[in-house]
């Protein structure tokens, strides 16, 4: 465990409506539960008003339930007296799940805090004039050009898909004429 921010250990919410908020845990005892003035708020009726303590001293971090109804939960098991948490555990309060992440002595990545670095994408290029269209000759449109400017999605999709069958259908008459002509 370090003094600096973001080695100091990390209660994140990994189940419920608060999933994904995170709380960092510094030097002292940490009260957790849903009454105004505690240091790790959950707002779950399962939760009681202050349902646990963390102490953080002496590179250890302690968890204790402070007589909740409910009861605190460590990896599936009913919490009795100050348990020593460590990297990955789990603890349950009321319906809701929190994940302990200790930076400082971690064997695994935070839960959902892993953010890939990008470079950042190459510059667009200069839009492009706005030209005209074509000249189109009439006589050599066919009946089906107008229509098809028109299509939508959906249009476009069926389009696909009459184009899909008829290749297709192609593709079944060239196999059939190559096995007549192979048995003759």
């Amino acid at each position: 465990m370090s003094d600096q921010l973001d080695l100091l250990p990390l209660l994140t919410v990994t189940s419920g409506p608060l999933r994904g908020a995170s709380f960092r845990l510094r030097p002292g005892v940490r009260r957790i539960g849903r009454e105004d003035g505690v240091d790790v708020l959950l707002d779950d009726p399962k939760v009681s008003r202050c349902h646990a303590t963390v102490e953080l001293a002496a590179g250890r971090v302690l968890l204790t339930d402070t007589g909740s109804t409910n009861g605190t939960w460590l990896n599936d098991e009913r919490l009795s007296g100050h348990t020593e948490l460590r990297d990955g555990d789990r603890i349950r309060l009321g319906n809701l799940e929190l994940r302990f992440f200790d930076p400082g002595a971690a064997a695994t990545d935070q839960l959902g805090t892993y953010r890939a670095r990008l470079t950042p994408p190459p510059p667009l290029p200069p839009p492009r004039p706005p030209t005209s269209p074509p000249a189109v000759n009439a006589s050599a449109v066919g009946a089906l050009a107008a229509p098809t400017q028109l299509m939508g999605t959906r249009t476009r999709r069926s389009a696909r898909r009459v184009m899909l069958m008829v290749g297709g259908c192609v593709a079944l008459a060239g196999g059939m004429t190559w096995v007549y002509l192979a048995l003759q």
